[in-house]
């Protein structure tokens, strides 16, 4: 169980980052994210940056996720339902 927290507390670092702007070179992708629910090191802040890659930590899914409950509340989706006359 050590080793799971251990997991659980580390930060993203330098190999995801050029893990992933590799396969974007690899895949002639024009976008490469790395998305934790954790943090990241200033070194990936770094390399993300000089590179182009965009980083998406615990803060930024948080309020990306709370964002998309508001657009998908109970209100919005009855009025998807509602037929209206032309």
């Amino acid at each position: 169980m050590s080793k799971l927290r251990e997991l659980i507390r580390k930060n993203v670092g330098l190999k995801a980052v050029q893990e992933v702007q590799g396969t974007r070179a690899h895949y002639k992708a024009s976008e490469a994210w790395v998305v934790t629910n954790s943090k990241f090191t200033q070194q990936a802040f770094q390399l993300a940056r000089s590179n182009g890659v965009r980083l998406i930590d615990r803060d930024e899914l948080v309020e990306m996720l709370l964002q998309m409950k508001e657009k998908m509340s109970p209100s919005k989706k009855s009025n998807l339902g509602t037929k209206t006359s032309a």
